[in-house]
């Protein structure tokens, strides 16, 4: 078994043997894998989060490291047996947690001045995750708090001491592994950056206490306290976007849209608050919109009160699918219902053909068309006060084959709604959602319809919220995401990663995104701090190669 030096005898080594570049070294916490099945924190001890000589990793070896599990006491987390490395043991649904790390090096000197050196370090998902909300629970094991947040292309770092804010601490933010210029936090602890020209991915900060002391024996005239917190890189591009046509007719979330020989149809969708619904809270008129210049939204036929439906278009025309119904007045209780609904509606006769239903009612789910055949993936079934099923099943119908029949797919490898499918080179993606664990995911499933296979995809970028209720549609070549964060993600063209082009001023979920030539349209849902969406974005993709 390695021996460990005593935090005096390593002070004395530190001052004596240690190279100037090497007191830059620092704690740093980070979650590898985050989105795998076997994320571990790791801890490194250098000048930016990246490996470094593991030899240095003695430093720290005996660092208590923490977990804070929501209201819970933070619990405290157990080593891995990895070589070379400091690491420690986490689940699989613990990745999206805050992990703190609590070390006091001992007393060092430096010339006539001696000083005893606090370590702490922070961890933690996308500063978009509610995860950080916990953070305040930092005060019971750190002294030095570091809490990070963003709004639109600015990021704040909230510095205190003592649960009191800290006025003249050094802040150095990290941008590609390289500290930016250092700044001073305000007389209310803050200090902030500009995430528009760089991406910024961790933080370090320095607060020096003043009053002389002892430990271990040891004079000390200060105590140094050094703050890291690490987190998915950040940055904030602003996608410039038009408003050229009309607000929406009905101001809808969870709805169909889809876009026909120029023509932009809308149906369903949901009008009331959130989480109260009612049969009059449900449209049910089939709108258009020439999208020539016309400005007027036009009422072409109406159908059942639907909300959770999806609708593609193919050969003109339109196939609205599923969803589901509230059967209860607006104040009862709520009586939901799936539907296993299928119907076309030709604009040359202004009417709706019903046609074979779903083999089981669904909802909460989404649909794309390849090759001539529609694709239904996700969602689950509401059947009143009884018991809502999600579904594990796909199933598939051909457009183009007289008397079809709906049929089932290979058993997609996720059960989850409030999802969004695409198709792109062949394939169909089936991408983020809300899995039937209670927990939203960016995971994303392929089906190959040529060899009947399912396969993993990449993750979409940022915390597991960023999956939930996002819309996807291929245009000129790429696949695109429009995401809960308001950004918007590009499928790599390897395929292997998500990359995000920039962010969208209107941040929504359970929207609806479609292209038109070379631009995508944003249309309906919500925003949490905003609410519902009634103006219709159109951004140019041929903006993307300004920047």
């Amino acid at each position: 078994m390695k021996k460990t030096l005593t935090r005096t005898v390593l002070a004395a080594l530190l001052a004596a043997a240690w190279p100037a570049a090497a007191m830059a070294h620092f704690p740093w916490l980070d979650v590898t894998e985050r989105q795998s099945d076997k994320p571990v924190v790791q801890c490194y001890f250098a000048e930016a989060p990246t490996d470094d000589d593991p030899a240095l990793l003695k430093y720290v070896a005996d660092a208590k490291v923490y977990r804070l599990a929501g209201k819970d006491d933070p619990v405290q987390l157990e080593k891995t047996d990895a070589e070379n490395q400091l690491a420690y043991k986490i689940d699989a649904d613990q990745a999206e947690s805050i992990f703190v790390l609590n070390h006091e090096l001992g007393v060092m000197e430096r010339g006539d001045t001696s000083f005893l050196i606090h370590y702490y370090s922070v961890a933690g998902p996308s500063l978009k995750s509610w995860a950080w909300n916990r953070a305040k629970g930092m005060n019971d094991i750190v002294a030095l708090t570091v809490v990070p947040s963003v709004e639109e292309s600015e990021l704040t770092v909230e510095v205190s001491f003592g649960g009191e804010p800290v006025e003249g601490a050094e802040v150095y933010f990290v941008h590609d592994l390289a500290e930016m210029d250092p700044l001073k936090t305000d007389e209310n602890g803050k200090a902030r950056v500009d995430i528009s020209e760089q991406t910024v991915h961790a933080v370090r900060v320095k607060y020096v206490q003043p009053g002389a002391g002892e430990h271990d024996g040891k004079k000390y005239d200060e105590a140094r306290h050094y703050t890291t917190v690490t987190f998915p890189e950040i940055g904030y591009q602003k996608l410039p976007v038009n408003t050229p046509y009309a607000s929406l007719p009905e101001t809808v979330t969870s709805f169909g849209a889809a876009v026909s020989e120029g023509v932009l149809y809308v149906y369903g969708g949901h009008m009331g608050g959130a989480h109260s619904y009612s049969t009059d809270g449900q449209a049910n008129t089939l709108w258009a919109l020439n999208l020539d210049g016309s400005s007027e939204w036009k009422s072409l036929a109406k159908g059942p009160h639907l909300q959770g439906l999806a609708m593609v278009a193919h050969g003109g025309k339109l196939y609205r699918i599923g969803g589901f119904t509230a059967k209860n007045k607006e104040g009862e209780d709520h009586d939901l219902w799936s539907q296993d609904s299928f119907a076309s509606f030709d604009p040359a006769t202004g009417k709706w053909t019903e046609l074979p239903a779903l083999p089981e009612p669904r909802s909460s789910f989404d649909a794309a068309v390849l090759d001539g055949k529609i694709y239904v993936l996700g969602g689950w079934s509401l059947e009143g006060e009884g018991e809502n099923e999600w579904h594990k099943t796909a199933w598939t119908f051909d457009l183009n084959a007289k008397n079809a029949e709906w049929k089932q797919l290979p058993s997609p490898p996720f059960e989850k709604r409030a999802l969004s499918v695409a198709v792109y080179n062949g394939k169909v993606y089936a991408i983020g959602g809300m899995q039937s664990s209670g927990t939203p995911t960016t995971a994303v499933s392929i089906y190959d319809p040529n060899s009947q296979t399912w396969t993993e995809g990449p993750h979409l970028v940022g915390h597991s919220m960023t999956g939930f209720g996002t819309s996807a549609f291929a245009a000129e070549g790429r696949l695109y995401v429009s995401t809960y964060d308001g950004n918007l993600q590009v499928l790599s063209e390897d395929g292997k990663s998500f990359d995000v082009v920039g962010n969208f001023e209107n941040a929504r979920f359970f929207h609806r995104m479609v292209p038109v030539e070379s631009k995508l349209i944003l249309l309906g849902g919500a925003n949490m701090s905003v609410g519902k969406f009634d103006q219709i974005d159109e951004f140019d993709l041929n903006a993307l190669s300004k920047n």
